[in-house]
């Protein structure tokens, strides 16, 4: 199996972090415009690409505010479903938060992957952008990516 892994340092506090990677609010902020969020273990996420063609369906398997999220996807793509996803929140020990995130379970090394390595890298760097600006750079529903 092989895995995604970024780490970034974002200038905002932990729980800040947590909602925008919890909330239906904040994931449209940053990750898509279509996204809806049911915050609890168990719960699930959805997530809508490509005027819809694309949607990604995420259980909440692990959720400890603001310092764990942790998403199994259980629909969407063939290559997504079974990975999953998660993004541990820490303190910076110079200020703000260290975000390390992980997508993993991928099959293969090729095909999906390198492309959502590269999205990921772009989404997280929104994430970035709307807690530091206000202003994040989401996928806007109806438009393809």
């Amino acid at each position: 199996m092989h895995d995604i892994v970024h780490e970034l340092t974002i200038e905002a506090p932990p729980e800040a972090v947590f909602t925008a990677i919890t909330t239906a609010d904040g994931l449209a902020s940053w990750w898509t415009t279509d996204a809806t969020a049911d915050p609890e273990l168990g719960g699930t996420a959805t997530f809508g690409f490509d005027d819809g063609a694309t949607r990604l369906t995420m259980r909440i398997d692990a959720i400890d505010a603001p310092e764990l999220v942790h998403w199994n996807c259980t629909g969407g793509p063939e290559e997504w479903v079974g990975t999953s996803v998660a993004f541990r929140i820490e303190p910076s020990p110079g200020g703000g938060t260290v975000v390390r995130f992980w997508h993993g379970g991928w099959e293969y090394a090729d095909g999906a992957l390198p492309r959502c390595s590269f999205d990921w890298a772009m989404h997280l760097d929104s994430l970035r952008a709307y807690l530091q600006t206000g202003t994040g750079r989401p996928h806007q529903a109806g438009t393809a990516s």
